[in-house]
C-alpha cells in the first residue's frame, strides 16, 4: 500500500454490508482498514484483496481496542470513517430484558460515537474527510418487535444530524446510509438469538403477541444484496457533493414516501 493513499476505516467488516464495503472501496483505490473481531474473519477479508485490505481486530465497545486503532491510524492519510458494526435485539418491548436493550445501544450507538470521537482529530488534521453512518429503514420506521433495534438506529440518525451541523466549519461531511431489508448475516444471527430469548419469556408473551418472533420470519425484499449498499458508501466517499441520505432498496423508498404523506394512524395501519 502506498503511504499517500486515502485511507478508510470500516467497522463490522467481517460479513454482509461491511465486507462488501471493504471490497468496493479497495477496488476504488482506497487503503482499507477493515475492523473485524476474529482471526478467521481477518484472514478471510485480507484474502479478498491482498495488499489492499488491512484487517484490524476491534470490538467497538472496548475503549482499549478503539485507542489501539486510533494509534494505528494516526500516521495514515485517513479520509473516511464507515460506522457499520451492528447487532439486532428482537422482541416485544414488554418482555425485552433491559440489559439486552442496553447492549443494543452499546454496539449500535455508543460504540460508533466512541470510534468517531477517537478518529475525528485525525480527519481534522488531514484537512477534510467523510463520515458514513450505516443507519436503516428502521432509522425512521419502528416496526413491531424491532423496537430496540429501531431506537438505536433513530439515535444514529440524530447523531448524524447533529454531527453534520457541528463539523461544517471543517468541511467534514456526514452521510447516512439507510438500507431496506437485506438478507444478511445480522438477521440470521438475530433471529436465532431471538428464538432462544423467546423461550425465556413468560407464558403471557404467546397470549399477548400471537405473531411473536418464533412464529414469523423476515426475508430479504431487495435481491441485489449488500453490494448495493456498498455502492452507495463508495459514492458518498467519492463524489464532490455527497447526499445527506442514501436510501437503498425499494422498501426503504416506499416507506419513506408513505411516512411523509400518510397521517400517523394510517401509517400505523400500513405497518
Amino acid at each position: 500500500m502506498e503511504a499517500h493513499q486515502k485511507a478508510v476505516f470500516i467497522s463490522g467488516a467481517s460479513s454482509g454490508i461491511g465486507r462488501s464495503c471493504a471490497s468496493r472501496l479497495a477496488e476504488s483505490g482506497f487503503k482499507v482498514f477493515a475492523g473485524v473481531r476474529t482471526t478467521e474473519a481477518a484472514e478471510s477479508i485480507a484474502a479478498m484483496a491482498p495488499g489492499k485490505i488491512l484487517p484490524i481486530h476491534i470490538d467497538i465497545t472496548r475503549k482499549e481496542d478503539i485507542a489501539a486503532v486510533s494509534d494505528m491510524l494516526r500516521s495514515e492519510n485517513l479520509f473516511g470513517i464507515v460506522n457499520n458494526a451492528g447487532t439486532a435485539a428482537l422482541g416485544p418491548f414488554e418482555f425485552m430484558p433491559i440489559d439486552a436493550i442496553r447492549e443494543q445501544f452499546e454496539v449500535n450507538f455508543f460504540g460508533h460515537v466512541a470510534v468517531t470521537q477517537a478518529l475525528l482529530p485525525i480527519l481534522r488534521k488531514n484537512g477534510s474527510g467523510r463520515i458514513i453512518n450505516i443507519s436503516s429503514l428502521s432509522g425512521y420506521v419502528a416496526f413491531p418487535f424491532f423496537g430496540a433495534y429501531a431506537c438505536s438506529k433513530f439515535a444514529i440518525e440524530a447523531f448524524s444530524n447533529a454531527l453534520r451541523r457541528e463539523l461544517k466549519p471543517w468541511k467534514i461531511l456526514i452521510s447516512l446510509i439507510e438500507p431496506g431489508n437485506f438478507n444478511t448475516a445480522i438477521w440470521q444471527k438475530s433471529f436465532a438469538a431471538a428464538k432462544q430469548a423467546a423461550n425465556l419469556f413468560p407464558s403471557e408473551a404467546d397470549q399477548y403477541y400471537p405473531m411473536h418472533l418464533h412464529k414469523f420470519r423476515r426475508t430479504g425484499d431487495n435481491l441485489d444484496g449488500p453490494l448495493a449498499v456498498a455502492d452507495a458508501v463508495r459514492k458518498a466517499l467519492t463524489v464532490h457533493r455527497p447526499k445527506i441520505r442514501y436510501r437503498i432498496g425499494s422498501d426503504a423508498t416506499r416507506y419513506a414516501f408513505l411516512k411523509r404523506i400518510l397521517p400517523d394512524r394510517f401509517f400505523d395501519w400500513f405497518v
